[in-house]
């Protein structure tokens, strides 16, 4: 037993270091850290009772009600079973939340992925400065829009959840010198990448609105002020010095004017076709939806005589997607998800607390333009982070301590 016991133990901090890892880096080597703490989960044999009581947390609880509606969803879906399987499986990091949260209630096991996705976070955005200051292009980086391991936009994202960890770690608690002379410098650079380097709209615009939500809740009358003095010399400083911001807002505006005369073949047109669509297919059946798996289908018929360029698989809004195949319900239950970890977290300390839901609000605020919550990338490190956030250390701990 107890050899059964330690190999598991190895299994599950090589699952945890390789899943956190892997999130700014690779998508195989997720899915294989994931693998192996799942391994690892049934290997240990937790404490059925134990594990019940997880299923009825916040967070856990309204991932599995999630799975259970797509579940019920499939039997009134104009899709195929295997359309409606599909699309069931994308969402299935959220059913397998209880067995993460299990997993990371142990402080070393959390700490590894925390710690690995942070290192692997800061060499993306180390190797996104040099590859520019060098002006050669290294991976996935291209001139004028450095992102190295994942598109800009997951490059951005991610960058912005490790900022604005060191940025609540740095207001929440005191912090030696030689601490703040490590944290405050790279907190520089995470920013200088974002803003400056890498082209992402969404993860420019997120990342504000994150570093804005950690300044408000450590106190929201300096932080009023500090955020008026953030948006003043952001404002100021980079449609004058970033060419990754300035040809985000180029583009945005020239998308915008061109859907304005008629061509949605752009990104942001794009988006606005799918999103008027598929509010067109919500009011058909507000309720109920069309069933689980069913958008491609319903799309193509209600696009029926429209450019193909303007067919699409995917809205780029987790929302509207949801709502289209379960109702407004589908819709709500995302927002449910953010809303109930949020819940769940209200008691731990400032710093976990505050990186917590900064995560909550970029994830909410990107999937408007994205499909972050059904992205295997993005919904996976979404919730092994969450589950690994809401196990830190609470605010009676800390009294207690």
């Amino acid at each position: 037993m107890t050899g059964n016991k330690n190999f598991a133990n190895y299994i599950i901090v090589g699952g945890a270091i390789m899943s956190g890892a892997a999130i700014p880096v690779s998508t195989a080597f997720q899915n294989i850290g994931t693998a192996l703490l799942l391994a690892a989960f049934f290997l240990s044999l937790p404490a059925l009772r134990k594990f019940k009581h997880i299923c009825q947390l916040p967070f856990p609880a309204t991932g599995l009600f999630l799975g259970a509606f797509q579940i019920a969803g499939i039997f009134w879906t104009s899709a195929s079973f295997a359309s409606a399987f599909e699309f069931f499986v994308k969402f299935r990091a959220y059913y397998l939340a209880p067995i993460f949260f299990l997993i990371f209630m142990k402080a070393r096991q959390r700490n590894y992925l925390i710690y690995g996705f942070a290192a692997t976070a800061l060499l993306s955005v180390v190797l996104s400065c040099l590859s520019a200051w060098f002006g050669y292009p290294i991976f996935k980086a291209v001139s004028g829009d450095w992102f190295i391991f994942r598109t800009h936009t997951y490059h951005n994202f991610f960058a912005a959840i490790l900022g604005v960890g060191i940025l609540s770690a740095l207001i929440a608690k005191p912090s030696s010198l030689t601490t703040k002379m490590v944290l405050i410098p790279i907190l520089i650079l995470i920013s200088y990448d974002v803003f400056f380097l890498v082209a992402g709209r969404t993860g420019q615009i997120v990342y504000f609105l994150m570093l804005i939500l950690i300044l408000m809740l450590s106190n929201w009358r300096l932080g009023i002020l500090m955020s008026v003095v953030l948006i003043a010399t952001l404002g100021f400083i980079l449609p004058k010095y970033s060419t990754a911001f300035n040809s985000g807002i180029t583009n945005a505006r020239a998308d915008i004017t061109a859907h304005a005369q008629g061509n949605s073949n752009t990104s942001l047109g794009l988006r606005m076709e799918w999103h008027e669509n598929s509010l067109r297919l919500i009011k058909e059946k507000p309720f109920f939806g069309h069933g689980t798996g069913s958008f491609k289908g319903e799309y193509a018929r209600i696009a029926a005589g429209q450019p193909a360029a303007l067919l699409s698989e995917n809205p780029h809004n987790d929302y509207l997607w949801l709502s289209v195949e379960l109702g407004v319900l589908g819709g709500l239950l995302l927002i449910g998800l953010l809303l109930a970890a949020a819940w769940q977290g209200r008691h731990l300390q400032p710093a976990w607390q505050w990186t917590l839901y900064a995560l909550l609000l970029g994830m909410g605020t990107s999937t408007l333009a994205n499909s972050f919550f059904t992205d295997n990338i993005t919904g996976l490190a979404f919730v092994l982070l969450t589950c690994a956030l809401l196990n830190g250390p609470t605010v009676a701990a800390a009294t207690h301590d």
